[in-house]
């Protein structure tokens, strides 16, 4: 009796984990990260009687939760992936309708500004229509001002989204390494089976890979090694480092990202390819608004200097020789906080006409002094204290091993749109008239006019118009690519995350029809018992007649 009563009561012991499972699965229906979890039943070792083999029972071998590795891969990867490319598409679509709606186009104030010209042109010493031009020079100065604000803005906007997502990425590191040393820990138990820790801890690495992208390692042990799409470690076991930021030379400068590593040392990732939010925050102010702001201020610094140089060799309505129509733009030279303090570096620009654009780093190194172009990394050695590149005069401090690791950041263009103005402020002093003219002359005025179309700039490459229009198409395909891949993206995760659900979610028709399976196994189990009982009594009965 003792055996029929063991396999009896093994049967209700193990159904009612096997119902109490299924309860908790149907409770967890919509509980986001929740796995499907099975009882794994396995018959008992058998006992041995005249002979014969004889059952013993039921138990519980495992409660496995519902999961496919590669699938879940592929759902960290297409998170990854669709996050950065919708906040890189969030950001290049706002700096597109800023460049290209007409309402904040700088293109649109300079057909206003040069539509008046025109004007002048017809009626050259008429002060109504000099009064306009000067009025619609202003309104061109205001609008390369407010188009670098509204850059400067994004920028800064962008800094703090990555000082953000920094402090994320870090807390989830450490959630991470905190549950693999817990799921460790349980995994060394007998029958620990930690599924409810384990869906904490995918859930925390889904997480992270929206933040960075990942490589997710698994070990014997049951914890996971974590490391960033670039190779460095992120977490391992029960250890995690933590990523920090540094503010450029500029406030509103791209960032620097460094990782931390062992020994207290750091890596700068800020040049690799990170992923997720903060890749897309790293790229899009390193490659589209800083890119963009250089472009408008070689736009700006290009019509202030060519502008400048036509007018001044007319003539105003008192017969004088002309003088600056916009205020000369200087490079902008920002020294490291970091520097020893006895070097200094400035520039000048020599010829506008061979701007590029690039910014350009300075650095004394152990050797020498080197120049760095920003956007080609491309290097040069300053023999002596001034090196001319692309136009741009930079002049140094000699060389000394005490300044080693001075460095310097140079923008000839960076900041020129804010400080774009106008320099005149009587209409008298425009320059319509060619020298030796009069007042009624108007060839200086359509020699200015003729720069709208003229080649003076990169090279003798491109006008006005088409450093603008290049810098918007650039900004237009960004976005369009962004979008697009973002469309892409969204739609392989829905894919992906589906055929991942179908596997690890919870099918309430499903879970009701095994209730029922096991409630009837429960039912039948409890029978043994009662069956037992019902013998045991009869034996009894009988032995004491």
């Amino acid at each position: 009796m003792a055996n029929l009563f063991d396999v009896g009561s093994s049967a209700l012991n193990s159904l009612q984990r096997a119902i109490s499972t299924t309860g908790n699965n149907i409770a967890n229906a919509n509980t986001e990260g929740y796995s499907r979890q099975e009882v794994t039943l396995a018959s008992r070792t058998p006992g041995y009687a005249g002979g014969f083999s004889i059952g013993t029972g039921v138990e519980v071998s495992s409660i496995r939760r519902a999961y496919d590795q590669f699938l879940t891969q592929d759902v960290r990867a297409r998170t990854s992936s669709s996050a950065y490319y919708d906040a890189y598409a969030a950001t290049t679509s706002q700096i597109d309708n800023l460049m290209a709606d007409p309402a904040t186009s700088i293109a649109s104030a300079m057909d206003q500004f040069f539509a008046s010209m025109e004007a002048v042109a017809n009626n050259p010493s008429s002060q109504p229509e000099r009064q306009v031009m000067l009025s619609e020079a202003q309104t061109l100065a205001n609008r390369f001002n407010y188009v670098d604000a509204r850059l400067t803005e994004l920028a800064e906007n962008t800094n703090e989204q990555m000082t953000v997502h920094v402090i994320d990425i870090n807390q989830y590191a450490q959630d991470i390494a905190q549950l693999n040393q817990q799921i460790v820990r349980l995994e060394r138990t007998p029958g620990g089976s930690p599924n409810d820790l384990l869906d904490q801890r995918d859930q925390a690495i889904e997480a992270l890979s929206k933040l960075i992208r990942v490589d997710v390692r698994p070990q014997d042990d049951g914890s996971v090694n974590v490391f960033t799409d670039t190779g460095h470690r992120l977490v391992s076991q029960s250890n995690a480092e933590s990523f920090t930021l540094s503010s450029a030379p500029q406030p509103d400068g791209p960032m620097r990202v460094y990782l931390s590593g062992p020994g207290g040392s750091s890596t700068e990732l800020t040049d690799r390819s990170l992923g997720g939010e903060l890749g897309a925050a790293l790229d899009v102010s390193k490659n589209v608004i800083d890119r963009a702001r250089r472009d408008i201020g070689l736009l700006a610094i290009g019509l202030t200097d060519t502008f400048n140089i036509q007018h001044k060799t007319g003539i105003d309505l008192n017969l004088d020789a002309g003088g600056d129509f916009f205020s000369s733009i200087l490079p902008v030279t920002t020294t490291s906080v970091l520097n020893s303090g006895t070097t200094t570096a400035s520039a000048a620009i020599d010829d506008v006409t061979q701007l590029t654009g690039a910014s350009y780093k300075v650095e004394y190194t152990d050797t020498g002094i080197t120049v760095t172009n920003l956007a080609t990394n491309a290097s040069s050695d300053v023999v002596g204290t001034s090196i001319t590149l692309d136009g741009v005069t930079i002049t140094v401090t000699a060389f000394a091993e005490a300044a080693t690791g001075d460095t310097f950041l140079v923008e000839p263009t960076g900041r020129a749109a804010a400080s774009m103005a106008v320099a005149i402020t009587d209409t008298s002093d425009i320059a319509a008239a060619n020298a030796g003219g009069n007042v009624g002359d108007n060839r200086n005025m359509l020699s200015l006019i003729a720069l709208r179309e003229t080649n003076n700039l990169k090279d003798s490459t491109q006008s006005v118009y088409d450093i603008y229009n290049n810098a918007v198409a650039q900004v237009a395909v960004d976005t369009r690519s962004a979008k697009a891949n973002a469309e892409t993206e969204t739609s392989l995760l829905q894919s992906v995350t589906d055929r991942r659900n179908g596997i690890t979610g919870v099918n309430l028709e499903e879970e009701a029809a095994n209730l029922i399976r096991y409630q009837q196994a429960y039912q039948a189990a409890a029978q043994i018992i009662t069956t037992a009982n019902d013998v045991f009594d009869t034996l009894l009965r009988a032995a004491s007649r």
